[in-house]
């Protein structure tokens, strides 16, 4: 579902040998048609970066922020009816 200028939708690429090769992260995103901006994880190893979550891998992980910067939902699995009916409460508000 398309929402218009008031949603925007970002990733995160988590591999850390990928900091380095940013050419390869942005041919597999355009080989698989990725029209969002992806951002890359800049620590220097994926073992630093997990030691800030709970439990064996932060990732996949999804997360809407309202227009506030508030984080208003997290979710482990995808869970798209949930996230849909999270973001049209948003953006009635």
């Amino acid at each position: 579902m398309e929402y218009g200028g008031d949603v925007a939708l970002v990733a995160i690429n988590p591999d850390p040998d990928d900091y380095t090769q940013i050419d390869r992260v942005k041919a597999f995103c355009d080989d698989i048609g990725v029209s969002f901006p992806v951002g890359i994880e800049e620590t220097e190893t994926y073992d630093l970066f997990r030691q800030s979550f709970e439990g064996a891998n932060p990732y996949p992980i999804d997360v809407i922020v309202d227009k506030q910067g508030i984080i208003r939902f997290v979710a482990r699995e995808y869970d798209p009816s949930r996230m849909k009916e999270v973001v049209e409460e948003l953006l009635a508000e």
